[in-house]
Formats: C-alpha cells, sequence, structure tokens
C-alpha cells in the first residue's frame, strides 16, 4: 500500500474537481483531466509528445514488449514520444481520474540543453512515492496552463520549466524523439489537425517526396497512409472522449467524420468498444 504525501493547497483544490476538461496555453504546454468509469483496455496507442501523466484515483497499466508498469493513485508515469505500448485503465471507487501535462517542445528543448550530462528519456518511467516538492511542482504548472487569466506569462513558462528540471533530476530527461521514421513524421503532422480532409499527395509534398515514394517507405515499414490517419483520428477521439463532456457526434466532427455512426463502427473497430463505453462507463 504506497503512502500519499500530504497535499498542497492547489493540489486539494484540483482533486476535488472531477471534471473533464482540456486546456492549453500556447508556448506552454497542455493539461487535461481524463475521467472515466469503465475499465478500459486500449492496445497500441502511441505517444505524440512527452507526457507526464498523475493518477489521482483508480490504478494504470502500461505494457510493451518487455515493459510491464503499474501505476497507482498518488504515482504518476512519465512517456517519451514516439512509444507504442497497450494501456489498462482501471477504476477505484467507481471511476478512473487522472491529469496529465504535456510541455512545450521549446521549453522542453531549453531545459534539456541544460541537462546535456542526463541522457534523454527513451522509455516510459514511473514515479513512485513522489516528493511533496515535485508534486507540488506538478500543480503548479497545471494551475498555471488551466487558469492563465491569473498567473502572468513568464510565470506560467517558469513553471513548466520547474517541473521539466524536477524530472531531469530524476534522470527522466524529456527531450525530442530520435531519428523518427517516415510513419512517425507523418504521424506528427497529422495530429496537428486530424479533422482535416487529408490526402496522400498532399502529405508527399510536405515530406519533400512524391506520392509514389510516400507509399513504397510506408508499405517498406508494413502501413498504408490511411491506416496512419485512421489510427491518428481514433487516438484523438479516445483521449477526446476521455478529457471532455463533448457530445460523442461533436468529437466525430473534430476527428474528421461528419458521420456521428460511422465514427461510431470505426472506432468500435479500432478499440473493440464503442465510444459511450469511453463516455458513460455503459457495458460494451
Amino acid at each position: 500500500m504506497s503512502v500519499r504525501p500530504r497535499a498542497t493547497r492547489v493540489e486539494s483544490r484540483m482533486m476535488n474537481d472531477r471534471t473533464r476538461s482540456l486546456r492549453s496555453l500556447e508556448g506552454v504546454g497542455t493539461t487535461a483531466t481524463a475521467r472515466h468509469r469503465a475499465r478500459l483496455v486500449v492496445s497500441s496507442v502511441t505517444t505524440e509528445q512527452p507526457t507526464l501523466v498523475l493518477v489521482r484515483q483508480g490504478r494504470k497499466q502500461i505494457k510493451r514488449r518487455a515493459l510491464n508498469i503499474r501505476v497507482e493513485a498518488g504515482d504518476a508515469v512519465v512517456v517519451p514520444p514516439g512509444q507504442a505500448f497497450d494501456l489498462i485503465t482501471t477504476p477505484e471507487g467507481g471511476e478512473f481520474v487522472s491529469t496529465m501535462l504535456i510541455p512545450a517542445q521549446p521549453i522542453i528543448d531549453e531545459v534539456a540543453a541544460m541537462f546535456v550530462d542526463v541522457p534523454t528519456l527513451r522509455r516510459a518511467s514511473a514515479l513512485k512515492a513522489i516528493e511533496p516538492e515535485l508534486l507540488a511542482s506538478f500543480e503548479r504548472a497545471v494551475h498555471a496552463v488551466s487558469e492563465p487569466a491569473h498567473v502572468p506569462r513568464k510565470v506560467a513558462e517558469n513553471r513548466m520549466r520547474e517541473i521539466l528540471i524536477w524530472l531531469a533530476h530524476r534522470g527522466l530527461k524529456l527531450g525530442r524523439e530520435r531519428d523518427p521514421n517516415l510513419t512517425r513524421r507523418i504521424r506528427a503532422l497529422l495530429s496537428q489537425d486530424p479533422s482535416r480532409d487529408w490526402k496522400a499527395g498532399e502529405m508527399a509534398r510536405a515530406v519533400a517526396m512524391s506520392e509514389a515514394t510516400l507509399r513504397r517507405h510506408l508499405r517498406e515499414e508494413g502501413v498504408s497512409f490511411q491506416e496512419i490517419l485512421i489510427d491518428v483520428r481514433m487516438s484523438r477521439a479516445l483521449a477526446l472522449l476521455q478529457v471532455t463532456d463533448l457530445p460523442i457526434g461533436q468529437v466525430a466532427l473534430e476527428v474528421g467524420y461528419d458521420s456521428a455512426s460511422r465514427f461510431a463502427v470505426r472506432f468500435r473497430r479500432r478499440f473493440a468498444m464503442s465510444p459511450s463505453v469511453v463516455r458513460g462507463g455503459l457495458e460494451a
């Protein structure tokens, strides 16, 4: 049984907030609170950006080959970009709740340059028995992104630097993905606007190659452009269902589907569950 550090004032306030939320502050980062009542088992989820996740209620399990991380309430997990793994999230007391923090890349790069002797994190890593100071730093960064009207811009930037410095001191330095293949480059571009009507020819121009060359390289990597597009869209939809209260029809639009029923079919095919299971905790 893990012992939870004493809550700070900011943490106490946020722990009482069980609403879904998604907030971004350009140049600083993004934070989101996910909640659901169903046990979710999701295969082959790919992280697009370096992410820190604090589990507040329930537990999360990350599995990838020899990697098997179990994160309990009060623990956190740091995930570098470009990782594909299976996720199991299990509610306790009727609900799973977690808070995610995604720092802006320029701040990640700035802090990484301060710690040249610390290797960049290349695989997900758990943070157990988080010291109160690190936990308070996390909560301050989340608050800065969530409440920009109450936190000056420079203070918000410094709060994000602070949590990244804490992680680097723990040997968990975040950085850029090393030598991303074509699939990863395409995923990164698609993730910027998954609702857009992307075409293979347009993407080929974006990565400075012909459409035929793009398709050939993707075949060599065992995937097609359409498969990547669908997976990016469904992964974004899964996140939106957990961290926002948007109606399912609006989530469909956000990921490029005019038809909610067609979206639901595609989502079920990808995750073996309906969007309503994620959103409402209903039986599949």
